[in-house]
């Protein structure tokens, strides 16, 4: 082809096409090589994402206290108040560790080997209920007590077995790994606290390096923007709300005496961070512990009481903390959550909501820009 016939208006969008589905078609055909590659790639960096992930959750008191040290008349602290803030929030990170490793773990640890070690003694007490159930019970027509000792039976074999030891010694190492990654990401969120203005500054001038139309520097940098202020909303908002879910579980459980509340406490808490659905699966699952712990007429009141917190959390108190609108349909929720799970396991289910509304942000975005005139990129200057 000559060259001085080369069309690239008409060429350029074509190659590019035919390579997207050439991609496309062999991602299909190696679905789980291209897991493993992304979940390998994303062990690698995990220090670095749990630091971006904790500067989210951690600039709002670093903030609000940098804020407070500039107010102070002592010129040497209001001149360095991001640096003394800095250090005072990794004081108070300190502080919490320390007590959490002291008191929170220990009463955690103990709770979980405790709930193992009871789970055959509960097993064997359904099947025995269940056994003595009148022969025309409808519950009897479905063999509840044959589908849990399939059940049970094979879930023994699995973990004595060499494979199941291996898996377990491998979550073990995992665990230890995550540790260490969680604690050096907490590092590295107090590095980009304190050097946020400097990478802010770096991004805006690589941005118009790589665009060089106005127009479009312009529609980056506010993509740019809309994700970090959905991200920032998300995370920080809805941490503030596992908390307070955190609490309110804790303190119903306690208050009703039911085992493990610490537990229990914080599974309503981390649950809360998948919407509609954690909370959902978050009650019932502590309500059936409370059923299996206590009885009935325990279950009941924590059922009741978690399920009237949860509808006030969605319509009242959330919103509030949210303060600006995120909303996402419950079917793309339940799409992203399932697409999430199946692929990253319980990491993809949590990261799948913020990752769905930050798409749709662009997408609403870019929409909107268009519809404006300012996604009318004709006449631009080419990328270089």
């Amino acid at each position: 082809m000559n060259k001085d016939n080369f069309d690239k208006a008409k060429w350029v969008p074509i190659i590019i096409t035919a390579v997207i589905l050439m991609l496309i078609w062999y991602a299909l055909g190696n679905v789980g090589l291209i897991t493993s590659i992304i979940l390998q790639f994303f062990s690698v960096i995990a220090p670095l994402l749990y630091g971006i992930l904790f500067a989210y959750f951690i600039y709002p008191p670093h903030h609000a206290v940098e804020k407070l040290l500039k107010k102070v008349k002592i010129r040497f602290i209001s001149s360095r108040a991001r640096g003394f803030s800095t250090i005072i929030i990794f004081i108070l990170l300190l502080i919490l560790i320390v007590v959490i490793v002291s008191f929170v773990i220990p009463i955690l640890f103990t709770s979980t080997v405790n709930l193992a070690n009871s789970i055959p003694i509960y097993v064997t007490e359904l099947l025995n209920y269940l056994d003595n159930l009148p022969s025309e019970s409808f519950w009897a027509d479905f063999d509840i007590a044959g589908t849990i000792n399939a059940f049970s039976s094979q879930l023994m074999v699995t973990i004595l077995n060499a494979e199941g030891l291996g898996q377990a010694a491998g979550a073990v190492i995992g665990f230890a790994g995550g540790l260490f990654s969680i604690v050096l990401g907490l590092i590295i969120s107090l590095y980009i606290l304190m050097d946020r203005d400097r990478i802010s500054e770096f991004f805006l001038r690589l941005n118009s390096a790589i665009f060089k139309s106005e127009s479009r520097r312009v529609r980056s940098a506010r993509y740019f923007g809309q994700v970090n202020k959905v991200l920032f909303t998300f995370i920080a908002s809805k941490g503030l709300d596992s908390l307070i879910n955190f609490v309110v579980a804790t303190t119903v459980l306690l208050i009703f005496d039911v085992p493990y509340s610490l537990l229990l406490g914080l599974i309503a808490g981390a649950f809360n961070f998948i919407p509609f659905i954690g909370s959902f699966f978050s009650a019932v699952l502590i309500s059936l512990i409370a059923l299996v712990t206590r009885d009935v007429g325990v279950a009941l009141p924590v059922a009741i009481a978690l399920i009237v917190f949860n509808q006030l959390d969605a319509n009242y108190i959330e919103p509030r903390i949210m303060k600006s609108s995120l909303k996402i349909s419950p079917i793309l929720v339940i799409v992203a959550v399932v697409a999430g799970g199946a692929y990253f396991g319980i990491v993809g289910m949590f990261l799948a909501v913020p990752l769905t509304v930050v798409i749709k942000q662009l997408v609403l975005e870019y929409i909107d820009s268009t519809e404006q005139g300012l996604g009318d990129i004709e006449g631009d200057e080419p990328i270089e």
